[in-house]
C-alpha cells in the first residue's frame, strides 16, 4: 500500500487488527520510498520463524508479549517494550500469549 500525501484520522494501533486463532494478521497501515508501517495480531503460541528484512527494523509491542530472539539471544518483550535491528539481522518472534506488534521499517 502506498500512502498518499494526505492527512488521515487518528488511528488507535490496537483496534486495528482483530486475532485470530492460531495465526498472524498483518495489516499495511504506511508505505513510501523511505520505509513502512505494519502492525501484527499474533494468537498465543503463533510465531514468525527465522527471517530477516532487507531494511533497518524497530518493533513496538502493543499489547501482550512476545519472545524476540536475535543473534541466538531471547529476549521477552511485552507491551510497552521495543527492540531495533539493523538490516538483514535474522530473528525469529513467538507470542507468548495473544500480542499486537508494530514494526517500523526504515530504508
Amino acid at each position: 500500500m502506498k500512502t498518499q500525501e494526505e492527512i488521515k484520522p487518528p488511528l488507535r494501533l490496537a483496534d486495528e487488527l482483530k486475532y485470530v486463532d492460531g495465526e498472524v494478521v498483518t495489516r499495511d497501515v504506511f508505505s513510501n520510498d523511505n520505509g513502512s508501517v505494519r502492525l501484527l495480531a499474533f494468537d498465543k503460541g503463533a510465531m514468525l520463524a527465522r527471517h530477516s528484512v532487507d531494511s533497518d527494523v524497530m518493533v513496538y509491542v502493543i499489547e501482550g508479549q512476545i519472545e524476540f530472539e536475535v543473534e541466538d539471544q531471547r529476549q521477552h518483550l511485552e507491551a510497552g517494550n521495543s527492540i531495533l535491528l539493523p538490516a538483514n539481522t535474522a530473528h525469529t518472534v513467538l507470542a507468548l500469549d495473544k500480542a499486537k506488534v508494530m514494526l517500523i521499517r526504515i530504508k
